[in-house]
């Protein structure tokens, strides 16, 4: 199981469609699913999504831990996928 560190959101990078789950029990994740990733905390590396598919943790999903209270996002950053090379189309 590939793991995946999940990104802080910053200020004013709410989507208007999106919620926030909030994890009660800082030893159960929140979402689990049947993919290839495990999702876990930028500040603490709790486990927040276990098992899900890439494809649906979008900048929609958004975690509060429940062992830091930090605010995650599963989408990558704009600037860092700016950054990283493409493959050939």
């Amino acid at each position: 199981m590939a793991v995946r560190t999940m990104r802080e959101v910053q200020p004013g990078e709410t989507p208007v469609d999106g919620g926030t789950a909030v994890q009660e029990h800082a030893d159960r994740p929140v979402f689990r699913g049947h993919g290839s990733e495990d999702y876990v905390c930028v500040s603490c590396g709790n486990l927040l999504a276990e098992a899900m598919d890439p494809a649906y943790m979008t900048k929609r999903v958004r975690v509060r831990c429940g062992r830091c209270g930090t605010v995650n996002m599963a989408a990558e950053h704009p600037i860092e996928a700016a950054r990283r090379p493409r493959g050939r189309e």
